[in-house]
């Protein structure tokens, strides 16, 4: 009888381990799709910030528009605060090159605005290149880490 309780105590302390071992495991899996789904949305955000300043370019370039009048502090504010959110998360210095790569396209765009519509266009497709080339790097990352609890 003694036994049947000592036993009892001790499948109980190790099933109570057990639970609390899965609860654990569980939470941080769950931790983890949260923070790959908080850097899908922030990478996306930043994404769109650049394809955004891209297109509004290209169709006021297209459209006669002098340089000059072309809005650009929306991009710029939005950007940044994209940018601020991204910079927090997780495994956002992985991608600190592609990141890179769309702001110095977007710079080629500007660059490229008085040359002619060929050497324009190559600049809007580079730019559309390298966000395609960040957000394919940024679901590589969450593929794999997704996969890996």
């Amino acid at each position: 009888m003694i036994a049947n309780a000592v036993l009892s105590i001790v499948s109980s302390i190790i099933g109570g381990g057990l639970v609390l071992a899965g609860q654990f495991f569980v939470k941080r899996a769950e931790d983890k799709r949260v923070w790959l789904i908080r850097l899908q949305e922030a990478a996306s955000d930043l994404a769109t910030s650049y394809l955004q300043e891209a297109a509004t370019v290209n169709d006021r370039r297209r459209a006669g528009t002098d340089m000059s009048r072309v809005e650009t502090a929306t991009y710029v504010v939005d950007r940044q605060k994209a940018l601020g959110r991204f910079r927090t998360l997780p495994w956002s210095s992985d991608f600190e090159a592609q990141r890179q790569a769309m702001g110095k396209t977007i710079e080629g765009i500007w660059r490229a605005w008085d040359k002619s519509d060929y050497e324009f266009q190559l600049a809007y497709k580079s730019a559309r290149a390298a966000v395609s080339e960040f957000m394919a790097a940024v679901g590589a990352l969450i593929l794999r880490e997704g996969t890996h609890r």
